[in-house]
């Protein structure tokens, strides 16, 4: 597990996702990486991370994820949770993140 770090936010963004990808492998051994460049635009350094597939899928579930989170907290939005739409739930095959819809609402939400 990572500690919180001072590092400038495009190292940062970079050593988490090298984290990821080194601890939590998704594809067959063998299949070839998607190599992610970050390049900090304060002083042009760039960091390159090589992933997997499954993982950059997983990123990119993530940040949908939280597009409608944001797009659902707003006062006229469902109020549901982008990443588990609302099921509490994480993990599972493909997470929550993943799902089509969100759950029904039931009327409890305001």
């Amino acid at each position: 597990m990572s500690t919180p770090t001072t590092l400038p936010a495009a190292a940062a963004f970079a050593q988490a996702l090298a984290e990821l990808a080194d601890g939590y492998p998704t594809d067959p051994e063998g299949t070839a990486p998607v190599t992610v460049t970050v390049t900090d635009p304060a002083t042009g350094e760039q960091h390159q991370v090589p992933i997997e597939p499954g993982q950059l899928d997983w990123v990119t579930a993530l940040v949908r994820g939280e597009l409608d989170t944001f797009r659902n907290a707003h006062s006229d939005g469902t109020g549901y949770c982008g990443h588990c739409r609302g099921t509490g739930l994480a993990g599972g095959h493909g997470g929550a993140a993943l799902l089509d819809e969100p759950p029904a609402d039931d009327g409890s939400r305001p």
